[in-house]
């Protein structure tokens, strides 16, 4: 069992995000406030404030003996290929570019990847958190 990000980390990286939530505007469109992106277009700059998901980039654990991860959305897949790599273990697909986010390679529909025997990404999430419209985290399950 590897954890690279305490829970409590975690949680307050959560409370974050939903403050940030609360933080913008009626009608003012949502978006991620984040430095990179994997887009391949310019962009408006915008005063709004956005979303901060700067705290939710790290794999907070891997389960050897299940074979599966926790990791936060904005985790690149970089990051958890050198985490469960060590214990002969990987991703089920893996995008081409190695700084999609998992959150966007699901949201996304794989960024152009798939697997023959796995399908896309998002066909091998187990459980996703999401933050809802009404600002509410919720756990969703295929």
């Amino acid at each position: 069992m590897q954890r690279s990000r305490a829970p409590e980390s975690h949680q307050e990286a959560v409370r974050r995000l939903q403050a940030s939530y609360r933080a913008v505007p009626d009608g003012v469109p949502v978006r991620l406030a984040k430095r990179t992106s994997n887009l391949f277009r310019a962009r408006i700059p915008t005063g709004a404030p956005g979303l901060d998901v700067s705290g939710l980039t790290g794999v907070l654990h891997v389960d050897p003996e299940a074979r599966t991860a926790d990791v936060a959305g904005m985790c690149t897949y970089e990051h958890l290929v050198a985490a469960t790599l060590p214990l002969g273990l990987a991703p089920l697909v893996v995008p081409q570019l190695k700084t999609i986010t998992l959150g966007g390679a699901v949201s996304g529909l794989g960024i152009e990847s798939t697997s023959f025997r796995n399908g896309l990404p998002h066909e091998s999430v187990l459980e996703l958190d999401v933050l809802t419209g009404t600002g509410e985290i919720v756990t969703t399950k295929p």
